[in-house]
Parts: structure tokens; sequence; C-alpha cells
């Protein structure tokens, strides 16, 4: 005697049947397999049920296929707009640097820095002297000298 999980039953009945399940006869089982076969039963189902499952197979394959070409065309759409900006920013940038540079070449031509320099101290002094005049027109001493000057 044999325990069997399934069986289609066609013909084919237990020799007993406990807490295990359904048992069958080793003879039986032979018995049923060989008509089975026989007859093209067996091998027909199984193609058939393998045939089936290959198309499902084959289906979810090209499913999963469309959906990831779908993903990688807008991986590469992503990528073109990516190298496009970028290559705009650079040329901005590399636009905003030739401008400067050629501005701070224009300043370097036009500008005497010696004379810059004179008036910087010039600037320095009348600065110090304002600050001194301010010092003493709160004092009250500044009136004083402008009237003296007169």
């Amino acid at each position: 005697m044999h325990y069997l999980d399934t069986i289609d039953g066609a013909g084919l009945k237990p020799v007993k049947i406990d807490k295990h399940g359904p048992a069958y006869s080793i003879n039986d089982v032979r018995d049923y397999v060989i008509k089975e076969i026989l007859i093209d039963n067996y091998f027909s189902r199984r193609n058939n049920k393998m045939t089936t499952d290959a198309q499902l197979a084959i289906d979810k394959t090209e499913k999963v296929t469309e959906e990831f070409s779908k993903s990688l065309d807008k991986f590469f759409a992503i990528e073109e707009r990516f190298i496009e900006r970028s290559k705009k920013a650079s040329g901005s940038v590399r636009d905003a640097a030739d401008k400067m540079a050629s501005g701070l070449s224009k300043i370097e031509k036009t500008a005497n820095f010696d004379r810059l320099e004179v008036f910087v101290v010039l600037l320095e002094r009348a600065a110090a002297a304002m600050s001194s005049l301010s010092d003493l027109e709160k004092s009250g001493k500044l009136e004083k000298i402008a009237n003296a000057i007169k």
C-alpha cells in the first residue's frame, strides 16, 4: 500500500482511509498509470498543462520586459534632459567667466593704479579731517576758530 496526496480517481479506489488520508494498492496505482500512458491521456494532459504554463510564463516575461523597457526609456529621457541642462549650465558658467575676465582686463588697462593710490590716501586724509572737524564742532571750538579766521 502507498499513500498519495492526489489522484484523479478515475476508477482508482482506496484500499483504506486512515488519519493520513486514503491509501491505494501499489498494483492498482501501477495499473492506473500504465493504462493512462497507453491511452496517451497522461502525456496529453501533461503536455497541455506544460504548454499552458509555458505560455503563461512567456506572457509574464513579455509583460515584465515591456514594463522594464518603458522604465528604461524614461530613464534615458531623464538622462538626455540632464545632459542638455548640464551643457547649458556649463556654457553659462564659461560665458560669465569670460565676461568677468574681459571686464577685469579692461579695468586693468584703463585704471591708473598709481593715481588710484594717491586718491585713496587723499580720501583717507579728508576723512580724518572731517572727523576732526566734527569733534571740534561738538565741543563748540569750530565756531570760535571760524570767527578767528574771518
